[in-house]
C-alpha cells in the first residue's frame, strides 16, 4: 500500500508534456462544412391533420349555453358574464331615466312662451271676428 501511495505522489510531481500535437506556430481551422437543414412537417403528419379536421367538420356541433343566449338576445351573454355588468346596467338605466326627464322638460313650455302663445291666439281670434286688437289705441 505504501508503494502505491508513493507512486501516486510521484505522479503529481513529474512534469507532464503538452498534449497538443499541433506545432505552436500553426493555426487551428475548422475543416467541417456548414450544413443547412430545411425541414418541414412530414407528410404523415399533414395527412393526419387533414383527416382530423375533416372529422371535426363532420361531427354535429353542440351549441353552448352562451351561443343559445346570444341567438336569443344579442349582447345578453356579455352582460351576464361581464364582471361590472350590474353596475353598468344600473348606470345605463339611470342615464335613460334622466334623459327621458330632460327631454320631457325641454318639451314643456315656459310661462313666457305660454303667455306669448295665448296673446297670439287672442289676436288671431279678434282678426277673424273683425274686431280691432286692443293695444290701447
Amino acid at each position: 500500500m505504501l508503494p502505491l501511495l508513493i507512486l501516486f505522489m510521484m505522479n503529481d510531481t513529474i512534469p507532464q508534456t503538452a498534449r497538443d500535437t499541433l506545432a505552436a506556430d500553426s493555426l487551428r481551422t475548422d475543416t467541417l462544412k456548414e450544413v443547412v437543414v430545411v425541414g418541414g412537417e412530414p407528410q404523415v403528419s399533414k395527412a393526419i391533420g387533414r383527416s382530423i379536421e375533416a372529422w371535426k367538420k363532420s361531427q354535429p356541433r353542440v351549441k353552448s349555453f352562451g351561443d343559445v343566449l346570444e341567438n336569443w338576445s344579442p349582447g345578453l351573454n356579455d352582460k351576464i358574464t361581464h364582471p361590472f355588468a350590474f353596475k353598468q346596467r344600473k348606470m345605463e338605466r339611470k342615464r335613460k331615466r334622466t334623459k327621458k326627464i330632460l327631454e320631457h322638460y325641454d318639451r314643456v313650455k315656459t310661462f313666457d312662451e305660454l303667455l306669448r302663445e295665448s296673446i297670439r291666439e287672442q289676436e288671431e281670434r279678434e282678426r277673424k271676428n273683425g274686431e280691432a286688437p286692443e293695444n290701447g289705441k
